[in-house]
Formats: structure tokens, sequence, C-alpha cells
């Protein structure tokens, strides 16, 4: 191999002369990359161990998945190039995770995936939106789920997850999960036929196929598809023919073991006008909910937005908007574009005021005031109006089914926005001991873990309570 011109420093024991070449010129890499790196992300490529040399191909190891697909995504092509210069010669990188221990190089590994095959000219590479990846994608407890399905659906590594179906509100990152999956998926089979497109493009192109009395070839056409990406598939509700064909096309992918991903606006059981065969179809995988992020992680997407926009953002800015804009990422992050904007184009710098300004462009009364606590008595009367439980009932030693968790929610509403010792809460509930609204607190808490639409109803009653 033509190592002359790359000097070495001492062998470790029991390590060959090309694994210390590969260990010494990955250290000066990093070393180089480094200050061109944000220091949140660095620590993938510090996690990074050579493995060692197999003619032309370097072998890396990360255990770390999200991390090699970052590595991937971003630096792919430049470590390579500076690899070759700090070996002499040109190479391959090959990043590989899991059982690949780095002890033992061994030949490369490729992650497995479908035999290549080619894509139908009649279903052009989709144009994904570059910023919509895996690492652009802010991570809560309201989308953990999602984002961890969708990252093992785009590395092939659970069949199980077959199809995924994400639902959510609009405006919560399903498109972007959509769109990071299917960039993640063609970055590991850069020849897979992928195919991207919303129900309504779905229903368009059936009709015209009838039209031209071409509907045999429209499903002929995805025999070749390996990753099916559908955005919206509630569009094709009530549209009898349109579902007869999706479901033949639906049959024929998952039979083969090729990737559906599903995304819809509700769960599959609350879709009006779905034939029931094709629920209990999307059904068969993994059904993932996207609720509306909780503060935490609205100021994160924002600190987010604003560090790839090259925006220094103030944290009370972000806090500021987040507090304000509740339900949709998507108008979260079109306040923030305002607000860079108006600073950018008038110089003045990013503060509350300004802030409000472009969110009374959304209608949101965004005036900076001090913070008014809701009375317990507010909160009490919100969630009996809400739950249409009478408030004698509430306060009563009834335990009907309704009446426990109207009273669970009512403590945990009242403990979170006002921050009232357990004492005061059991009094305002007609409680004796303080223990017991502190169980029901507990209780609360458990079921909004498990139930994402007690979880969208507490959001809306936070709104109203203020």
């Amino acid at each position: 191999m033509r190592r002359e011109d790359c000097g070495v420093e001492q062998l470790r024991l029991g390590e060959d002369i090309d694994a210390a070449r590969v260990r010494q010129a990955w250290r000066n890499v990093v070393q180089a990359l480094g200050p061109n790196v944000a220091p949140s992300s660095r620590r993938y490529l510090e996690e990074i161990t050579p493995i060692g040399i197999e003619g032309d191909c370097v072998r890396l190891h990360l255990d770390n998945v999200f991390g090699r697909n970052w590595v991937q995504q971003r630096y792919q092509r430049e470590l390579q190039t500076l690899l070759s210069q700090q070996l002499g010669f040109p190479v391959v990188v090959q990043l590989v995770g899991g059982d690949a221990a780095p002890e033992t190089p061994s030949p490369p590994v490729v992650a497995p995936v479908a035999p290549p095959v080619r894509r139908a000219p009649d279903f052009p590479r989709p144009a994904f939106n570059p910023n919509f990846t895996f690492e652009s994608f802010v991570v809560g407890a309201s989308n953990r789920l999602a984002h961890a399905a969708a990252i093992a659906v785009a590395q092939g590594s659970n069949s199980r997850y077959n199809p995924l179906f994400l639902y959510s509100p609009p405006g919560l990152g399903k498109t972007h999960l959509m769109h990071a999956i299917g960039q993640a998926f063609l970055w590991r089979a850069p020849n897979a036929c992928v195919v991207y497109l919303s129900g309504e493009e779905f229903v368009r192109g059936y009709v015209q196929a009838m039209r031209q009395q071409k509907a045999d070839e429209f499903r002929e056409r995805y025999r070749a598809v390996q990753l099916w990406l559908v955005d919206d598939v509630q569009f094709i509700a009530g549209k009898e023919r349109t579902q007869e064909e999706f479901f033949h096309i639906f049959n024929m992918l998952h039979a083969s073991g090729k990737q559906l991903v599903l995304s819809s606006d509700k769960p599959p059981r609350e879709l009006l006008g779905i034939e029931e065969r094709l629920r209990s179809r999307f059904e068969m995988g993994l059904c993932a909910d996207m609720a509306p992020p909780d503060l935490e992680t609205r100021v994160a997407i924002l600190l987010n937005k604003a560090e790839r926009d090259g925006v220094a953002l103030p944290l009370e800015v972000a806090e500021f908007i987040a507090d304000k804009v509740q339900s949709s990422v998507r108008v979260l992050e079109g306040v923030l574009t305002r607000v860079i904007a108006q600073s950018s184009l008038t110089g003045e710098p990013l503060t509350l005021a300004l802030a409000a300004q472009a969110l009374q462009a959304y209608l949101v009364n965004a005036q900076p005031q001090p913070v008014q606590t809701p009375s317990l008595e507010r909160i009490v009367r919100v969630v009996c109006d809400e739950l249409g439980v009478p408030r004698e009932e509430l306060v009563s030693s009834s335990r009907r089914g309704e009446v426990v968790q109207a009273r669970q929610i009512a403590v945990f509403l009242a403990r979170e926005a006002t921050g009232e010792s357990w004492q005061r809460i059991a009094q305002a509930l007609g409680r004796a001991d303080h223990t017991t609204v502190l169980h029901a607190y507990k209780q609360a808490e458990h079921r909004l873990h498990q139930d994402a639409r007690l979880r969208e109803r507490v959001q809306r009653l936070r709104q109203r309570v203020g």
C-alpha cells in the first residue's frame, strides 16, 4: 500500500502499523475539523474510534445511531478528503456500529439493504427539504416515540414498524420526520427507489391514470418502490376507487417487505370515510402520535432554529415566544423567522418588544405583561365546564369514573398553574386530607404519559385557565 509518506507514532500493544497510521491520521482529522463544528455536535466526532483499513476502505466505529447518521450527512465527503490527504492515497470512509468491535479489524460490513432496483422513470427522486433532517428535529416528551421509530425505519433496523403511522394535528413535525426518513434512507441506499407524495397527489395521479385507461400501469410502477412515504393520507377518505387501488398497492409493497410510512392528522381509528380493511392495515405496524410540545421543547426548537440561521437569540425572547405560541411548531418557527427578518432589516436588536410586534402579525395578543396566576376557583370552574361535570359533584365524594378523572385533571392543573400547596388545593376541591390530592396528581401525571388525547385536552384547559 502507498503509505510511505505517513509518519507513525509509537505502536500500541497488539497494534499493527496500518492501524496505528489510521489512528494517527484520524486524530489529525478531528483536530482539523474541530473548530468548524458546533460544540454541541462535536462529541459525535470525538466518540468515533478508527478500526483499521482494508484495501482503500477506512472503517470507523460509532455506536450512536443518530451520531452516525449526523456524521454521514454532514461530513462524509470531507472526512474522506482529509483522511486521503493524511494517508497519502485516496480512501473511502465506512461508519459502522453495534457489534462491530473496534479491537478486531474485519472486512467492510455493509448494512443490509434490499437489492438495488432500477427506479421507475415515472418516479423522479423526491425533492426533500434539506433542512428537514433528524439532526434539526428537536426531541421532547411529546414526540420521542415518533422520532425513535423514524430513525429505526430509516436505518432499516426494525421491520416490525411497517407501516409506521405518524399522526398529530397540523404543524407538529410529521412532514419533517417524513423528509428526514427519506433522506437518511437514500444516504444508506443511494440507488433505492423512494417515493414521497401526499394523499392528495395519490388521488390526482390515480384519477388521471383512470382517465387515460392506464390504471394497471399506475399500479405496476410501484413494484420497484422500496420506501413509500405518504403524507396526509386522510385525503383518500371517501374515495372508494382510490382506496381500492391504495389497498392493493399497500398489500403488494408490504408483502414484498418494502417499508411504508404514512402520516395523518388523526389516528387510524378516527379517520372517517376510510374503509375498515385499510384502517386495520394502518394499525399493523406502529402508530406514533406527536402531541403539542411542552414549554421546554418549544424553547429548544426556537434556539435550535436560531443557531441554524446563525442568529444569537436571547433566552428571554425564546421563552417569551414559546409561552405565547403553544399549539404549532410551524407557527412557532414562523414567528421567529419574522422576528429575525425584522431585526435584520431594521437593525433593531432582538428584544421582547420586537417579538411582541411579530406575534401581533399572527393575531396573538403578546404585549409583555406581568404573569398573572389563575385562581384555584377559576381552574375548578373551567375544568367542570370543559368536562361537563357539575362543581357539586367534583368537590363531593363521588367515585364515578368521569368525576374522578375531572378531579385528577383539576388537581394537576391547579398544581402546575398556581404552584399552590397541596393543603390549599385540597381545600379548594373539598378534600379533608392533602394526601388525596397528591395521589390524584400522580394518577393524572401517569395517565398523561399514556394518553395522547388526554394530553391534548389538558393543553386546551391550560390555555383557557391562562
